[in-house]
């Protein structure tokens, strides 16, 4: 009798060692993952030393205009291969000084996009423009300085040279 409650409390010790060595894996987060990610303006904006009011607009916009951008962002279709490969071509452009249109057409013509994929990337544009019209609203000068919201839209003064 003492032989089998002792192979039993062996075989039980084993399980629940092997069970936990196991399960402690999972418990780890992945090296590439990252905890509460906030992707692009939000982030740069919830790193600001922000007020309680301002963190709570903040939060109401991303609520907004988050499920949109996320939408229209995966509707571009971009691989992981192709973000490196638009990433190294900006990188290129910016070494040989290229600005504006210029960088613009030289990333267009080192990693193509297709037409879809130009369309949707329109509509991100639109769309984050739109968030960040409304991320300066709640900000002050100081913090618009910080995250280069307070620079005009370029060619902006185009339209009234040519009126």
């Amino acid at each position: 009798m003492s032989r089998c409650s002792t192979l039993l409390m062996f075989a039980l010790v084993a399980f629940v060692s092997i069970g936990t060595t196991f399960g402690a894996d999972d418990a780890k987060p992945k090296k590439n993952q990252k905890k509460n990610a906030n992707p692009g303006i939000f982030g740069q904006v919830m790193k600001l030393d922000l007020t309680e009011e301002q963190k709570a607009k903040v939060v109401e916009v991303r609520k907004e205009f988050g499920p949109k951008l996320a939408e229209l962002t995966k509707a571009v279709g971009l691989t992981k291969e192709d973000r490196q490969a638009r990433m190294a071509a900006q990188k290129e452009a910016k070494e040989k000084g290229l600005q504006g249109k210029e960088m613009r057409e030289y990333v267009a013509a080192k990693a193509p996009l297709t037409d879809e994929q130009k369309e949707a990337q329109k509509a991100v544009t639109q769309l984050n423009g739109k968030i960040r019209e409304k991320l300066a609203s709640i900000l002050t000068d100081e913090q618009k300085e910080k995250l280069g919201l307070n620079k005009k839209k370029p060619g902006a003064n185009k339209k009234k040279k040519a009126e």
